[in-house]
């Protein structure tokens, strides 16, 4: 897992999630009591695009193609079957494989201390249109107009005031920090483990319920290392001829790159664990 940057410009973020329309939307999201809430899976699909551009094509918690694993969904990181008023929030939204979305995450949404999970938004009986309009107003953000929804810093500390245990490559601190990688040459398999022993919550978090080593990426993870160990051995020896040099510096490079699979885990083999200055 790497961080993602979101794009906030009107070109990347589609109308519905803006403005007016925005509100439109999240009025359906009232219901009265004992009616079963529906949500409008067309609704979200409308940031697919974008959310694949901003993940480079793979899965933003194993960073898989997802061509190679599974088709990639629109996810949402706090799951909409219990925190329902966000599900129209576009800042709750990343691509995400079908496997760890649909086999892995689910509807878990782990944290350190159960007692600090927020609360749905009430409303009092009998309220106008326009106090209902001023109500969804506040659900969350406006991802592009920070005057037209949720404060941003107020939506900001109530995320954090949580204390999720899964890490959201969007936000700020770097999930890479939190992840070391280890292989097994043996066996051909390159598992996940915490950085740091206070990293461990978060680990287990992300194998339990992203599924970060699960069979098919362990494998996955071991023949990208391997040609990644290739290039580190012909960039490092001494009868390396200075062009073949500079293609395998090139190579390592591309393989660090964000749009590349499994990016962070090479970052951290060449950095890290090799000290190479690239």
């Amino acid at each position: 897992m790497i961080r993602l940057t979101r794009v906030r410009t009107q070109a990347a973020i589609h109308s519905a999630f803006r403005g007016s329309e925005r509100l439109d939307q999240a009025l359906k999201l009232l219901v009265d009591a004992g009616e079963e809430r529906e949500f409008d899976s067309g609704f979200w699909k409308k940031a697919k695009d974008q959310l694949r551009a901003e993940a480079s094509g793979k899965c933003a918690y194993c960073e898989a193609p997802t061509s190679l694993v599974a088709h990639g969904d629109v996810e949402h990181f706090r799951p909409k079957s219990r925190y329902w008023w966000l599900a129209y929030c576009y800042d709750n939204y990343l691509f995400a494989c079908q496997l760890c979305n649909q086999s892995f995450k689910k509807d878990h949404f782990p944290l350190a201390d159960d007692t600090r999970r927020m609360t749905a938004p009430s409303l009092a009986a009998g309220a106008t249109a326009a106090q209902k309009r001023e109500f969804v107003r506040l659900f969350a953000p406006d991802p592009f107009d920070p005057s037209a929804g949720q404060p941003w810093g107020e939506f900001e500390a109530a995320l954090k005031g949580e204390g999720a245990r899964l890490l959201n490559p969007y936000d700020a601190e770097d999930p890479e920090d939190y992840f070391a990688w280890e292989p097994d040459t043996a066996i051909k398999e390159v598992f996940i483990r915490p950085a740091d022993v206070a990293y461990e919550p978060f680990c287990k978090a992300a194998i339990d319920y992203y599924g970060l080593n699960r069979e098919e990426l362990l494998a996955e993870r071991a023949r990208t290392y391997r040609k990644l160990a290739v290039f580190r051995a012909i960039y490092e020896s001494p009868g390396t001829d200075a062009a073949m040099r500079n293609d395998t510096r090139a190579m390592l490079l591309e393989m660090m790159d964000g749009s590349s699979a499994f990016a962070g885990m090479c970052r951290y083999f060449v950095r890290k664990i090799w000290g190479l200055q690239l």
